[in-house]
């Protein structure tokens, strides 16, 4: 009953990270919609010195903030995230050959040695599979996060975006016709830059070769411990998620 919960968690987790992947998105394309509205209306609306045109640039100001912090978001809840998978089927296969051999070593009976070796390799598993579903689980409330802050930005540009378009509007209607100013100048003739090829460096003095270390003296016999997990990037924050001692180094 336990290997099982532990398996589905590890699988739930996993299923997460694909699924924040996609939902991203979403607000990449309210951002990109909202971006090139807000981009238009600024260039064209006629600006002036009257409350309107102030209240028109303080709601164009807050729909850039919102804008820009949703990206901000959206960024971070993707970016350089790492996630943890379990070993691959040859190196699992490779620590059973390794259990199998350390229990015949230390002298227990063929009968007793399969038993062994079975319960060790569960522990072992149970660990690891426990190990990458902590990993993995921060890291999707770390994306889940962001990906809601970048979300409920986007949602305020929107929301300030509506009245300064119906600003910019008002503006188009009783502005009077843009008058267009043509100056003729005659041509410059473009100058023809000349393109100087650098020579090829020499290449630097091969190092002499540094002679051979000693061979260690052999270690006495030790129980496997079995392969790490595998370390995937699937898009961390830049604080890694605090796990068990058991977990890799970074």
């Amino acid at each position: 009953m336990h290997p099982e919960l532990f398996r589905r968690q590890y699988d739930f987790e996993l299923d997460q990270r694909n699924g924040l992947t996609s939902a991203a998105s979403i607000p990449l394309v309210a951002i990109t919609a909202v971006a090139s509205a807000t981009s238009v209306i600024l260039v064209d609306y006629r600006y002036g010195a009257d409350p309107f045109t102030y209240t028109f640039c303080a709601l164009a100001l807050t729909t850039f903030c919102a804008v820009s912090y949703s990206v901000y978001s959206l960024f971070r809840s993707f970016w350089n995230y790492e996630y943890q998978k379990l070993p691959r089927s040859t190196d699992l296969l490779t620590h059973i050959g390794e259990l199998h051999v350390w229990h015949v070593s230390k002298g227990s009976t063929p009968m007793d040695v399969q038993t062994l070796v079975d319960a060790d390799f569960d522990d072992y598993l149970l660990q690891r599979i426990a190990d990458a579903t902590d990993w993995n689980g921060q890291n999707n409330v770390v994306r889940g996060n962001r990906l809601h802050q970048a979300t409920a930005a986007i949602a305020l540009g929107v929301a300030c975006l509506l009245p300064t378009a119906l600003m910019f509007a008002h503006n188009k209607v009783t502005a009077g016709e843009k008058t267009y100013q043509v100056h003729i100048v005659d041509p410059v003739p473009t100058p023809i830059k000349e393109i100087v090829m650098s020579s090829s460096q020499n290449p630097p003095p091969s190092q002499p070769a540094t002679a051979p270390a000693p061979a260690p003296a052999p270690a006495p016999a030790v129980k496997p411990v079995g392969p790490p997990n595998l370390v995937f990037k699937g898009n961390s924050d830049h604080a890694k998620p605090s796990v068990g001692p058991s977990l890799p180094k970074k």
